[in-house]
């Protein structure tokens, strides 16, 4: 089985499958190339098991009726452009299917499983990681896989492009990461900085869109 790093997978997000017995378990069709995405994940705090399939022998009207019978009774559909997207509460776990073509021969399915009972209460989980004043968290994306831990933030908030480039070096600079000169982009609207230390590595992606200022962190720690 092929792993895939899970912030190659659209960060929009995102669910899939387990590994433990404990888990739902939900099969393959004949022939598709599975991909497990992470040994542990969780997104805002929740646990989750996540899984890529990819298929060339079944059509995504096939693969939706594939998973519709896989999954059984009691199933949210709906579908947006080309994407097909089913999704079942089963006990504590909460299942998502995406389909998608990503060519004419491919058609991608992405599935995870939520552990809605690992969900941590409102204001319970410590971020742990200081953000400019008035900020939102989008999503909060950590990922353990063979030892090396992983983790994405995407915030938003209304502070220049300096002032929140300003904050985040002083918040990895912390964590022993240090800028790497000269940054990959600077414009009017976006600047992409790499971080490198000896505990990791780290890339910050910032986009001016109006009055707002969108956030991309990627962290890596060293095994």
């Amino acid at each position: 089985m092929k792993r895939a790093h899970p912030f190659l997978v659209c960060l929009g997000l995102l669910p899939c499958l387990a590994m433990a017995s404990s888990w739902p378990e939900i099969p393959a069709p004949h022939g598709a190339r599975v991909e497990s995405i992470g040994e542990q994940v969780r997104l805002n705090g929740v646990p989750m098991r996540m899984q890529r399939v990819l298929s060339s022998t079944k059509a995504p009207d096939e693969l939706a009726e594939f998973y519709r019978n896989a999954l059984g009774q009691r199933i949210a559909e709906e579908r947006i452009g080309d994407t097909r997207l089913l999704a079942q509460e089963r006990n504590d776990y909460f299942i998502t299917v995406r389909i998608r073509p990503l060519s004419q021969r491919v058609v991608e399915t992405l599935i995870s499983v939520s552990d809605m009972n690992g969900a941590p209460e409102p204001g319970e989980r410590p971020l742990g990681f200081v953000l400019p004043a008035q900020s939102a968290v989008i999503s909060d994306l950590e990922s353990t896989d063979a030892g090396r831990h992983s983790r994405q933030l995407v915030v938003i908030n209304t502070h220049t492009l300096p002032a929140n480039r300003a904050v985040f070096d002083r918040e990895l600079s912390a964590r022993g990461l240090q800028p790497e000169n000269p940054p990959l982009r600077v414009t009017t609207t976006e600047h992409v900085q790499l971080y490198r230390g000896h505990r990791g590595e780290a890339k910050l992606i910032l986009m001016r869109e109006g009055q707002q200022t969108r956030i991309v962190l990627t962290m890596i720690d060293a095994p």
